[in-house]
């Protein structure tokens, strides 16, 4: 506590001593100009000297850079592309050569087939012959009226003929595809004409794959490669056809961009800008001339505009800084009163530091503007997301104060974001659930802009309408920036998630669903678990309620506080279906793979990334109790059992939702356990009691920051719910004492 303290004090002070710096520097005590940009001239002013006219200059210089930016690209031809294309062009050369020797063959077979036919047929013929002889003499010798039969000779059979299976090699070869009049020609061509025809295919290929610019195969490139051919001796038009389609098909896009003479280019054109000058003498703004920005930074780059010392506002500064140094003190005093769980808070007190500090960051950064809008708007969203709603309320009007005098505001300036402010951290609420973010925007965006009208018409009076379309157009602004303030308020939860370990209503929200990964384990692989986990939660939701804590932790801390059981869930009472199997264990080695469901935890908690406040819940919710069933059952074997072997070697609750878990655990699994024994329902209450009372006394709660107050606080909800959940198993009528309870959690 002693270290939470001097934390808060010199937060307080270097937030005080920031706010000091921004007031002083800010824009109501500016030592700053007598012109600004719009008023109007009271005087003639003349340039004392040449001088550069910068933002006009810098006007044409921002010109000229975009047109240098829109200069077309100049391109040049990739060397690198050629070694890919005479690659492919090889390959390509192989093809052909296969089909070539596959045509060659099939025609030498051809021809030696019709040589081997030719022989048949003059055998077939010969045969023939001798036949027609024999049976003319049969015919000479017989007898009259008997006619012999001729001899009959086996059909010659058809010539072989031309099947072509060559030609259906040209299907294979990929890309390209040949007219059948190509395919007879490269078949046809003698071997000096075909190396003819591939020496001018590279020739042509080469010259223009390096020299053109192909950044597409357009009719450019299709003159190109006709004029390469052309330049080719000893082809005829058939073999410059070939050429022609095989360069067209394997020319590969070379541009790349000239980086040299494209910097070249560029450079030119950005330098190639006016410069203007106001001259010696000249007129920089005359008298009842409107001041424009140009005029203005001219007249400061000269040294010519007029400023108020700092020590003239020394005596007003020094009453705001005694306001300011007053407010924060009244701040300190409601957060210690009335948020104590902040006071005591180091992780939230850092947040709100931060919060405080880059919001006054970025209205400082933007004090030169006329509507700061975003940063006194997210300021009360985040506090009251982030940290508490009543005190974004409260904090929200400070910081409007404060405001005032960095931006140098007006009354209309208080109001509107005093007010502005209260309803975005009160419609905070409803943005926990996501589907509403945008409702929720919506509304923000309906009643600031109703807001900005109001308040100008209220400061303005009649004079409002004669500004009439300023004051829509600063509605307007007002309205947007409310809608970007939920949007980037809630969009930027993660982050303060992340790096401060802040648990948002959202985030609780996510990690009750019971579609979660963990939950959904538990309800599959340890259903009794998951059923001890709600009833855990339940209780442990309904105690911090009571008691003023953080509810929704508290259920999500019920949830997965048991989640390491899932490595050996049939080894829990809860889980168990039949035989217990620690009968057939040593209770030493039962302790040790109880207690190692702590460990298993942490290890999912981890792996799944959960918050940690989670993590603390499951190293915390068994403390160093002790395991009294197996120290019990060990003392039946071994007197001299020593029990602190029997506890577990973890950290008692340091917190009140962490300790309210571990007595809803407790109490929890002791009533399971008894209820078939209750006969009424002081026994519940007695049984209730005594496993609070066993943790007390046991110094479990010591660290927990709970007050004898809020156990018996605890006592009296746990008693309300339990008695609600098991009101139907218990028998009214007084019945002899039950033992006195014990505490059967593991």
């Amino acid at each position: 506590m002693k270290s939470t303290r001097w934390l808060h004090m010199i937060l307080v002070i270097i937030a005080i001593m920031a706010t000091g710096t921004a007031v002083t520097f800010g824009a109501y005590f500016s030592t700053g100009l007598t012109l600004t940009v719009g008023s109007v001239s009271s005087e003639r002013v003349r340039a004392p000297q040449e001088v550069l006219n910068y933002l006009a200059t810098e006007r044409n210089r921002q010109d000229a850079l975009i047109l240098a930016h829109g200069l077309e690209q100049i391109y040049a031809p990739n060397p690198g592309e050629w070694a890919i294309l005479e690659h492919n062009l090889f390959i390509l050369l192989e093809d052909l050569t296969l089909i070539r020797e596959a045509y060659q063959q099939e025609s030498e077979d051809l021809a030696l087939a019709l040589a081997e036919w030719a022989e048949l047929s003059a055998l077939h013929h010969e045969a023939t012959q001798q036949a027609i002889a024999l049976w003319e003499a049969a015919m000479a010798a017989a007898e009259p009226g008997v006619i012999p039969q001729p001899q009959e000779v086996p059909p010659l059979p058809d010539a072989p003929e031309w099947e072509g299976l060559s030609f259906e090699l040209f299907a294979n070869i990929p890309g390209i595809s040949f007219t059948s009049s190509m395919q007879q020609h490269i078949m046809d061509m003698q071997e000096t004409d075909f190396s003819m025809l591939w020496a001018g295919v590279m020739v042509v290929a080469e010259e223009v794959q390096l020299n053109i610019i192909i950044r597409e195969i357009d009719f450019l490139t299709q003159l190109a490669v006709e004029a390469g051919i052309r330049n080719l001796q000893g082809l005829d038009s058939a073999m410059e056809d070939i050429i022609n389609l095989i360069v067209l098909t394997f020319l590969r896009e070379n541009a790349i961009p000239n980086e040299e003479l494209n910097r070249a280019a560029f450079e030119q054109r950005a330098a190639n800008y006016e410069r203007i000058f106001f001259r010696e003498g000249q007129i920089i703004v005359d008298e009842g001339e409107i001041v424009t920005e140009d005029i203005y930074y001219v007249l400061a780059q000269l040294g010519m505009l007029q400023t108020e010392s700092l020590m003239d506002n020394i005596i007003p500064l020094a009453g705001v800084l005694a306001v300011i140094i007053v407010l924060f003190f009244a701040n300190a005093m409601y957060l210690y009163f009335y948020q104590p769980n902040m006071a005591k808070s180091k992780k939230e007190s850092l947040l709100l530091f931060t919060l405080y500090i880059l919001t006054l960051g970025l209205i400082w950064a933007l004090k030169d503007f006329s509507l700061p809008f975003f940063p006194l708007l997210i300021f009360p969203m985040l506090v009251a997301v982030l940290i508490d709603r009543r005190a974004a309320a409260v904090l929200t009007f400070s910081m409007v104060f404060i405001s005032y005098f960095v931006v140098e505001g007006t009354l209309e300036f208080m109001m509107f974001y005093s007010i502005a402010g209260l309803l975005v951290g009160l419609l905070s609420r409803y943005t926990t659930e996501r589907s509403k973010v945008f409702v929720v925007g919506g509304i923000v965006m309906v009643l600031l802009f109703g807001l900005s009208i109001s308040t100008h018409v209220i400061f303005e009076r009649n004079l409002s309408l004669d500004y009439l379309n300023e004051m829509i157009m600063a509605a307007v602004f007002a309205a947007v920036s409310g809608l970007l303030t939920v949007i980037v308020s809630t969009g930027s939860l993660p982050l303060w998630e992340t790096f401060f370990g802040v648990v948002t209503p959202v985030k609780l929200l996510d990690l009750t669903n019971p579609t979660n990964a963990l939950l959904r384990r538990l309800t599959i692989e340890a259903p009794g678990t998951y059923h001890h986990s709600l009833i855990v939660a339940n209780l442990a939701e309904s105690a911090c309620y009571d008691i003023e804590a953080n509810a929704h932790a508290a259920r999500v801390g019920g949830y997965y506080h048991d989640i390491g059981k899932l490595k050996f869930p049939h080894y829990f009472a809860e889980n168990l279906d039949g035989d217990n199997p620690h009968d057939h264990m040593t209770p030493t080695n039962s302790v040790q793979l109880i207690i190692s469901h702590v460990s298993h935890g942490l290890t999912l908690a981890s792996e799944h990334r959960l918050p940690q406040f989670v993590r603390d819940v499951i190293k915390e919710h068994h403390g160093t109790t002790t395991l009294q069933y197996f120290y019990a059952k060990a003392r039946e074997s071994d007197p001299d059992a020593d029990d602190k072997d029997f506890r577990y070697p973890y950290t008692i609750p340091q917190t009140r939702e962490s300790a309210c878990v571990m007595l809803a655990d407790s109490v929890e699994a002791a009533v399971r356990s008894l209820v078939p024994k209750m006969h009424s329902l002081d026994e519940l209450e007695h049984t209730i009691r005594s496993i609070i009372r066993g943790k007390l006394n046991d110094g479990q709660l010591a660290d927990s920051q709970l007050s004898i107050k809020d156990v018996n606080i605890i006592e009296q909800s746990f008693f309300r719910v339990l008695k609600g959940m098991y009101h139907e198993r218990i028998a009214y009528p007084k019945a002899p004492a039950a033992d006195a309870p014990k505490d059967t959690t593991v």
